[in-house]
C-alpha cells in the first residue's frame, strides 16, 4: 500500500511540475497559427553581415542580419535578437504564405530548442 501511495505522489509531483512547460509551449505556439513546417535542418554555423564575427560549429542565437548556415549550405537571415547557445542544434523552419497584390510572399520562423525566431531569406 505504501508503495502505491509513493508512486501516486511521485506521479502527481512529476505531472504537476510539467504543467507550466506545456502552458509555455502553448503560449508560444498560439502565435504560429497559419504557419506550416517547411523543413527540419541542422545548424552548422553562422556569420554576421556587419562584422567578421562567425562560428562554424555552434548556434549563438540571433541578431539582426546574422546569417544562419545549415548543413545543406542553405542560409536564413535573422530578423530579430535573441541569445541562445547550442552545439549544432536542430532547427524547425516554419513558413506562412502571404498574398499581396497577386503575389505570394512567405514569412519565416525558426524554432531552436524552445525559442522562436523571426527570419527572412
Amino acid at each position: 500500500m505504501k508503495a502505491i501511495i509513493r508512486r501516486s505522489l511521485l506521479f502527481g509531483l512529476l505531472a504537476g511540475a510539467s504543467l507550466p512547460a506545456f502552458a509555455d509551449l502553448a503560449s508560444k505556439l498560439e502565435g504560429l497559427v497559419g504557419y506550416v513546417i517547411a523543413d527540419s535542418k541542422t545548424i552548422k554555423g553562422w556569420y554576421d553581415e556587419d562584422s567578421s564575427e562567425k562560428e562554424e560549429s555552434s548556434f549563438k542565437g540571433c541578431k539582426h542580419g546574422r546569417k544562419i548556415i545549415f548543413t545543406d549550405n542553405k542560409v536564413l537571415t535573422c530578423a530579430e535578437y535573441g541569445y541562445q547557445y547550442a552545439y549544432r542544434p536542430t532547427a524547425i523552419i516554419l513558413a506562412k504564405p502571404i498574398e499581396y497584390q497577386g503575389k505570394t510572399y512567405y514569412d519565416f520562423k525558426m524554432i531552436v530548442e524552445d525559442e522562436v525566431y523571426d527570419m527572412r531569406r
